[in-house]
């Protein structure tokens, strides 16, 4: 079976760590099978401007990464170049990013019932939880 749309994420966070409790929340949704993790990335621009990207593979052993070891399969390719350098141009020194590629499984059944119909997907957009929220606080202040 193919994959089912790929999502893909980029998190920031102040400093050099990724907070481990990711990590868990991560893998709490890949054992439940709600997504499945196809690649993850760190990205850090020190307090000069450096920028510094590496695979989980590099730091695999390192205490701040190893919570994080065996969520993802990897696929290479799918996080491009272009992408890193876009991120980087945006973070502020002294900051981490990682960027997250993964599939929503529960979209698999979902595409093949849709092809079992001869029906084919239209439009999909991802809306950010934030403009969600908005409208509904709207919503509620004009009600």
């Amino acid at each position: 079976m193919g994959h089912s749309a790929v999502e893909f994420v980029v998190v920031g966070f102040a400093g050099t760590e990724v907070d481990r409790r990711l990590a868990d929340a991560l893998r709490v949704q890949v054992a439940k099978g709600t997504i499945v993790i196809i690649d993850l990335l760190f990205l850090q621009k020190n307090l000069e401007g450096q920028v510094r990207s590496f695979e989980l593979d590099e730091v695999a052993h390192d205490g701040l990464y190893a919570d994080f070891n065996g969520i993802a399969q990897e696929v290479d390719g799918l996080i491009s170049p272009e992408d890193v350098i876009e991120v980087a141009e945006s973070m502020r020194p002294g900051t981490t990013a990682m960027f997250i590629l993964f599939e929503h499984t529960w979209l698999r059944d979902l595409k093949s019932a849709v092809e079992a119909s001869d029906g084919e997907v239209l439009f999909a957009e991802r809306i950010p939880g934030d403009v969600v929220d908005a409208v509904e606080a709207a919503a509620a202040n004009a009600g």
